[in-house]
């Protein structure tokens, strides 16, 4: 590190790039070679709780922008920093993303990004994590639509929670980005020492992609009580659904209980009990009043339903 920190101002640009927590004792080394307190750096990130932020300290930019982390599940994020110099840009971080194809770029001697100054290469850098969060709300849009489809299925309490579980993780996501929008407006706008104004207007790109994505990410907060409204009609109708089979079966029972009880009356005058086809004739009288009835249902189409359709 102290070898890649030593080329500063001895070249046209300096990146160095580090995956290490922001601690103070990594702060005071940065601070020592670029000249910047390390405490109001420590204070910076504090404050700032990784969120985006962006200080001014005249010679040297800092920023604090959150990158959407691996666990998917929750859409959390980790900060990363930058600070930005005429000559250099220094990136420290906590966190597994990787700037392959910036580097990739930065390779290829006739490409722009080598071309241009340090403050062309932070726009890169953000402009490649705002990618990830565009990844971020196209997969929480995905698991949306899938979802959608389990609620339509089959409409459960574990579905529900799901959908509730979604709500925190497009929470997440918003809470993340509105900063973004604030501190990329502040880049765009506000006169710079470190940011040439000739490179402002890819700033303010920044700023319109981040309009964008907050724009999605309330889209998809929209959608949440309507998959709410979805699983309560679909709970209601299977709650009608049950209560209609067992309609069903009361009404077709009915009059089989009303057979039942007449001669089930123990009355001496019934000539019905002492004829000798009584029984099976009480049999199929029953049988047949609950057929017809059945049948009377099917073809009102209020049983049977699905098996009608298909």
């Amino acid at each position: 590190m102290e070898q890649a920190f030593r080329m500063i101002g001895k070249r046209k640009v300096t990146w160095v790039c580090m995956n290490a927590p922001p601690d103070l004792k990594l702060l005071e080394k940065i601070s020592g070679y670029l000249n910047i307190d390390a405490y109001e750096m420590k204070t910076i990130i504090e404050y700032s709780r990784g969120r985006a932020k962006m200080e001014d300290f005249g010679n040297a930019l800092f920023v604090s922008w959150p990158v959407p982390s691996e666990n998917h599940e929750m859409a959390e994020v980790q900060p990363a920093y930058f600070v930005l110099g005429i000559d250099y840009l220094v990136t420290f971080q906590d966190t597994n993303i990787r700037y392959d194809e910036i580097v990739a770029r930065l390779r290829n001697e006739h490409s722009r990004l080598r071309k241009s100054g340090p403050d062309f290469l932070l726009f890169a850098l953000l402009a490649e994590i705002i990618g990830v969060f565009f990844d971020r709300v196209e997969e929480l849009s995905n698991a949306i639509d899938h979802l959608e489809d389990r609620l339509i299925a089959n409409s459960n309490r574990e579905v529900l929670q799901e959908v509730r579980q979604m709500r925190a993780r497009i929470g997440n996501m918003w809470r993340a980005a509105w900063p973004l929008r604030e501190t990329a407006e502040s880049l765009a706008e506000r006169n710079l020492a470190v940011i040439k104004s000739s490179n402002q207007m890819y700033f303010r790109e920044l700023f319109n992609n981040l309009d964008l994505l907050l724009h999605e990410v309330d889209g998809l907060g929209q959608i949440i009580p309507q998959l709410i409204d979805l699983y309560e009609t679909s709970t209601s109708n299977q709650l009608n659904q049950i209560v209609k089979v067992l309609t069903v079966f009361s009404v077709v029972f009915a009059p089989l209980t009303l057979i039942a009880g007449i001669y089930g009356m123990n009355f001496e005058h019934m000539p019905e009990l002492a004829h000798f086809l009584g029984y099976p004739m009480a049999l199929i009288l029953m049988a047949s009043i609950s057929s017809l009835m059945v049948l009377y249902f099917y073809r009102k189409g209020w049983i049977f339903v699905e098996k009608k359709r298909a």
